[in-house]
C-alpha cells in the first residue's frame, strides 16, 4: 500500500486517501467507525469536498456535509 495523504481532520472527521488507490478512508472520529468508500461513492464525496474547498468553507460545514456518509461506516474502531 502506498503513502498515505490526510485531505481533511478535523475533531469529528478523518479523510484520507492512499496513493495508487482511487477509495477513500472516512472515519468519525466521536463513533469511532470508519469506511473504505470506492467507485461512485468516492468520486461523489472528491467532488463535494472539491466543491466546499471552492468557497473556503469553515469546519462546520465540511462536517455537516461529510456526516451524509455515517451510515456507510460500519467498520469499528478499536483503540488498543
Amino acid at each position: 500500500m502506498g503513502a498515505l495523504n490526510i485531505l481533511y481532520d478535523s475533531d469529528n472527521y478523518c479523510v484520507a486517501e492512499f496513493a495508487g488507490s482511487a477509495g477513500i478512508e472516512l472515519v468519525d472520529k466521536h463513533s469511532r467507525r470508519s469506511g473504505f468508500l470506492e467507485g461512485p461513492v468516492a468520486a461523489r464525496l472528491r467532488l463535494g469536498m472539491a466543491q466546499l474547498a471552492a468557497g473556503d468553507p469553515g469546519e462546520e460545514e465540511v462536517d455537516e456535509f461529510l456526516c451524509r456518509y455515517e451510515s456507510l461506516l460500519t467498520n469499528a474502531i478499536h483503540l488498543h
